[in-house]
């Protein structure tokens, strides 16, 4: 996450450059969800929630860190990577 000053038009910015806004999370939750997109061939970026949510949505239970650290708005980009091919996953 970085740790630039809030900027309002953050969130705005990531949407018109083909981020996906995904949801937030904090902590080993949020180190999870960053590689399973990754691992899905998406480009990922996590932003701090205040700096992103700048849209004044109300974001008041995250300011404070829990034990699990700073909670984080996960964004992707890109397309997955295509499924695996089905043969021999199952058994017929």
């Amino acid at each position: 996450m970085s740790a630039r000053p809030a900027d309002p038009d953050l969130r705005r910015r990531l949407l018109a450059d083909g981020w996906e806004e995904r949801f937030s999370a904090s902590g080993l939750r949020l180190e999870e969800a960053v590689l399973y997109y990754r691992s899905l061939g998406f480009e990922v970026r996590v932003e701090e929630l205040f700096e992103a949510a700048a849209d004044g949505t109300c974001t008041q239970c995250f300011a404070v860190d829990g034990a699990d650290g700073p909670t984080g708005i996960v964004f992707t980009r890109g397309e997955a990577a295509p499924p695996p091919d089905k043969d021999g996953l199952f058994e017929e």
